[in-house]
């Protein structure tokens, strides 16, 4: 990067509103159809390379379409365009080669989290009935074959890496796949717990990809290394898809591994990286990594808190320049900083909105919007936003308004400059290392515990994790549990990442005079009570 100002620079005010930009074009091809030209442009450049082994194994553009045409060409022998394939796996070449099938075939990709429990897997199976489930390994490396055989009853499930070497018994013509057709249901929860099914058109995914690196003049020379979930948001989206917006060359790596990271990084030389700050903080700390001559670009950072000593340390002995993102499930790409920002600001605030997004701070209550510098929640429209959560009318009422404004949840505030500043979730998400939390989820499930009279889980900051799982709890009178038994309870019933770390007992909780947990009393406990 230059240091120059990539973002066109404007005032805003009286109101916290940031017009739409349209200064640059956007795509307006289909994921496939893009694929396609890449294929025929540049067949013979290096899409994908993935380890194996001791080796780099690579595919070209012209080998991942016809790979991708091929598989996708199986999938309508048994699902028709419009059907959602579902993927419950870690990452892997087949994932990618599925995603690129079912944008060929006109299915739209339904991700699975792989640290989901059979509770949230089975409520995934039954909103969005997809017709064929492609089963990889959770995050621990342990196959969720078996598992989802039993929770998808009669469904088609198969091993993910079938799909490397599976073909239509009689190939058929694929179907033309328009732009505003959906492509993804990406999970995100709400405060109920329950998983909502954001559903992102091609259009949005890919433009929600390419915006950013169009604007920081990413090309095909660009090398993608990063290793976030692709049943996140970030992977399956903004990283894969980030790549393909500019013909350039992704690495596929199974999972996060500073050790291998490490290594790869002078054998593939990647100009672009990406993750949550608790990946860069760990990769910095491995003692293999080269410490001169990366050739690295930009670090794309997002999902958590980013301490301003870890930006300058990426900068200092990276030699990268950090950019900081922030979106959502329901809009892949919302805001982002300036090359030339400063660490504090790249460290305190998430930037400006990108180009073709409108943003403006709201009144959660009324709506209306506010003044510079008044805290709200931040309301977002643009060709980005998903089209609403797949079968929960209701739900996609409440998030987005007749104007088509998405309302994010999240409380911000913004200054003259457009500088967005977040300021907690309205809906109390806890982000630990980029995975979504809400506390609802964890406090019902801590409340089956016999022991356990309330809970009340809110996020600690944390360096390293960005923001750690904390539990306060009150036990029934002459009942007994450890934060070791919590834990053991809670890890039946929700995810890994969400089980909580930190824990504190007390006899009662402050209480607001609707009777409600006034939790914003609770974060001091942490400091003066007994915290295993």
């Amino acid at each position: 990067m230059t240091g120059e100002t990539q973002f066109q620079q404007r005032k805003v005010g009286p109101k916290a509103h940031w017009p739409a930009d349209p200064s640059i074009p956007l795509m307006s091809e289909s994921i496939g159809e893009l694929l396609r030209r890449h294929a025929r442009e540049r067949g013979e450049r290096t899409a994908l390379l993935w380890p194996v082994a001791d080796a780099l194994q690579p595919m070209t553009y012209a080998e991942l379409l016809a790979r991708s045409e091929r598989l996708a060409s199986w999938l309508l022998e048994h699902a028709v365009p419009g059907d959602r394939i579902a993927v419950w796996s870690r990452n892997s070449l087949s994932f990618v080669l599925i995603e690129y099938a079912c944008a060929l075939a006109g299915c739209i990709l339904t991700p699975f989290n792989a640290a989901w429990t059979d509770f949230e897997a089975r409520h995934a199976l039954a909103l969005t009935e997809p017709a064929v489930v492609f089963a990889g390994f959770d995050v621990r490396g342990v196959r969720l074959q078996e598992r989802a055989q039993e929770l998808a009853q009669d469904r088609l499930v198969l091993d993910i890496d079938a799909a490397l070497d599976l073909a239509p018994e009689k190939p058929r013509p694929l179907p033309p796949v328009d732009a505003a057709a959906p492509f993804l249901i990406q999970f995100t929860s709400g405060t109920t717990g329950r998983a909502k099914g954001a559903v992102l058109s091609h259009r949005a995914a890919l433009n929600g990809s390419y915006i950013r690196p169009h604007i920081e003049g990413a090309n095909s020379d660009d090398v993608w290394l990063n290793p976030v979930p692709y049943h996140h948001i970030g992977g399956s989206c903004v990283v894969v898809l980030g790549a393909l917006s500019v013909g350039g060359l992704f690495v596929v790596l199974e999972r996060y591994d500073p050790a291998q990271i490490a290594a790869l990084m002078p054998v593939v030389r990647p100009t672009r990286m990406g993750g949550v700050p608790t990946m860069l903080h760990t990769l910095l700390e491995h003692p293999g990594l080269p410490k001169s001559g990366l050739g690295l670009k930009v670090v794309t950072l997002g999902g958590a808190f980013v301490p301003a000593t870890l930006v300058r340390r990426v900068e200092q002995e990276m030699g990268a320049q950090v950019a900081i993102g922030f979106g959502q499930s329901e809009s892949p790409m919302i805001t982002g900083t300036d090359a030339s920002d400063p660490p504090e600001i790249i460290a305190t605030t998430v930037g400006r909105p990108l180009p073709h997004i409108e943003v403006k701070i709201v009144d959660p209550h009324t709506h209306e919007t506010l003044g510079l510098d008044e805290v709200g929640e931040v309301a977002v429209r643009s060709p980005l936003v998903m089209e609403g959560y797949f079968n929960q009318p209701e739900a996609t009422a409440q998030a987005i308004d007749a104007e088509g404004f998405l309302y994010t949840g999240d409380l911000g505030r913004m200054d003259g400059d457009g500088i967005v500043r977040l300021h907690g979730r309205a809906r109390e998400m806890i982000i630990r290392g980029g995975e979504n939390i809400y506390p609802t989820e964890v406090e019902d499930a801590l409340l089956e515990h016999p022991a356990v009279d309330g809970a009340a889980v809110l996020g600690i900051d944390d360096v390293k994790w960005g923001q750690q799982v904390a539990c306060v709890v009150r036990l029934r009178p002459g009942q007994q549990a450890s934060p070791a038994d919590l834990e053991a309870f809670a890890a039946k019933r929700v995810s890994h990442f969400k089980v909580p770390r930190l824990w504190a007992f007390v006899d009662a909780f402050p209480m607001t005079a609707s009777g409600k947990v006034r939790k914003t009393e609770l974060t001091p406990l942490f400091a003066t009570l007994p915290v295993a």
